[in-house]
């Protein structure tokens, strides 16, 4: 009776002692965790790269107090997220395999990279995939510095091919995160105007808003397949005499079923 009371005791003992660990390895894991991330105070409005977002010498425990170096890092890790089928993987390889942001810059002889304000402290990172002779072809992300590390996000469309066949308009749908042309940062729109031919008579045009969670919606989807001579449109235009598709949301549900 005795041995049986000591041993329950020893085994509450014992699992009083496991929880006490387990509280103090809790509180240990959010309090680094806490430290890993924490509040920058950058109040930065804009952004110009290489200036404002590259390595710069510093002393190593003052290292989070440039905004600099919190941008540098950001677009380092970035680049083995990037897709693979735009020129810098061919024209600007670093010694890593991945792409180097100067060796693009010296490429093209201009800056790759640009910066749109969209709140405090987060903006929208543009960076140059492809410029071909009549369509240009750009990879969007969303750059948060409002904690350190920063955080960033590339933008992820999803799109439609259109093709003809018989008669017949088939559609095809698919996500690209290299489709867009340009932003507009009056109205925070994307816009996708791909020209099959350089006269901007055929093409697709696809207009895309962006979520209070920072999500592309399809806005406006106008097709023309005919290359006839009519109806052409420079790539800033709104080609308004083309076929307009519905983006009712029942409309995408059919096409993805």
């Amino acid at each position: 009776m005795y041995s049986h009371i000591l041993k329950s005791k020893r085994f509450i003992l014992i699992l009083l002692c496991c929880a006490i660990l387990i509280f103090v390895g809790v509180k240990i894991f959010i309090s680094k965790k806490e430290w890993m991330t924490q509040k920058s105070g950058f109040k930065r409005t804009s952004i110009h790269w290489p200036k404002d977002c590259d390595f710069i010498a510093h002393i190593p425990e003052e290292r989070n107090k440039y905004p600099e170096l919190i941008c540098a890092d950001a677009l380092d890790q970035l680049r083995a997220q990037l897709p693979n089928d735009c020129q810098y993987n061919e024209l600007a390889l670093g010694e890593d395999d991945l792409m180097s942001y100067h060796l693009y810059a010296d490429f093209l002889g201009y800056s790759p990279i640009q910066f749109f304000p969209l709140s405090e402290g987060k903006f929208l990172g543009e960076l140059l995939c492809l410029s071909a002779p009549y369509n240009r072809y750009n990879v969007y992300f969303i750059y948060d510095e409002n904690s350190i590390p920063a955080k960033t996000k590339i933008l992820t469309f999803q799109t439609f091919d259109f093709e003809e066949k018989n008669g017949f308009v088939h559609k095809e749908s698919f996500e690209s995160q290299s489709i867009i042309r340009f932003f507009k940062p009056e109205s925070k729109e994307f816009i996708s105007f791909i020209k099959m031919r350089g006269m901007g008579d055929c093409g697709t045009y696809f207009r895309y808003g962006l979520s209070e969670t920072e999500k592309p919606i399809l806005k406006e989807v106008r097709v023309k397949l005919e290359c006839d001579g009519l109806y052409s449109y420079s790539a800033d235009d709104i080609p308004l005499q083309w076929t307009e598709i519905s983006v009712e949301p029942s409309f995408w549900k059919r096409l993805l079923w």
